[in-house]
């Protein structure tokens, strides 16, 4: 009889069928490839997007821009043809003033223009044509341009590439809102507030008077005619 033979021989039969039991189940579990929970692998791959659209690369800057105002824009267009310019106005709304003209063309299928303010007074330039590309929606001047309303203070750097009728036309390659129009809409509540505590209080519209509080004298008495006037 061999020695394994003999070793085995030795060994209880319970004992060794327990030892095969386990061999198995090692054998098993080593096989078997851990699954990953699709949950977390789900909520990584989200994570991992989200931080790529954090880390999207900076707009290169815009070399050679001069600061003008809109006035000097407007009044001397041919001087800053082919220049990149740079100036702060209010805007206004959007207008199709500056598409589809043949002598500076901008289509309007890929183009959207606006109208800004005169500094003096609440009268849009008709004369400054400016020309922005529409974007895509998941542009960040998507969303400045969607939030725009009458009276915000806009930042515009453009180039002017024409300037027929001597009057500017403007590629807006950068558009940058500075602040909102919110100090007329705080008058406008201040207002409404005012006059719906009044409304209230007494019952009466602001300004009108409670009969109430009227003198004597000012009230007609109960039982008194009332004089008709006729017109002669």
């Amino acid at each position: 009889m061999h020695a394994s033979n003999r070793t085995l021989a030795t060994i209880p039969v319970s004992l060794a069928f327990a030892l095969i039991a386990n061999f198995n189940f090692a054998q098993i579990s080593l096989c078997e490839p851990v699954s990953a929970n699709p949950h977390t692998k789900g909520a990584s791959q989200h994570e991992a997007g989200e931080k790529a659209q954090e880390k999207s690369p900076p707009e290169p800057p815009i070399e050679n821009v001069v600061n003008v105002s809109t006035n000097d824009l407007a009044d001397k267009a041919h001087e800053y043809i082919g220049k990149n310019i740079k100036f702060n106005a209010k805007f206004f709304a959007f207008s199709s003033l500056a598409l589809d003209y043949k002598p500076a063309m901008r289509p309007s299928k890929s183009y959207l223009s606006f109208l800004i303010l005169r500094p003096e007074a609440h009268v849009p330039y008709s004369e400054i044509k400016l020309a922005m590309p529409i974007p895509k929606e998941k542009d960040p001047e998507s969303t400045v341009l969607t939030s725009l309303k009458d009276g915000d203070e806009v930042e515009v750097i453009g180039k002017v590439f024409a300037a027929p009728m001597d009057e500017p036309w403007v590629d807006v390659l950068r558009l940058k809102k500075l602040s909102s129009a919110e100090d007329d809409k705080k008058n406008d509540k201040k207002i409404s507030s005012s006059s719906s505590d009044s409304v209230k209080e007494t019952g009466l519209p602001r300004g009108a008077k409670n009969p109430e509080t009227l003198s004597p004298t000012s009230r007609p008495k109960e039982g008194a005619p009332v004089k008709e006037h006729n017109a002669e």
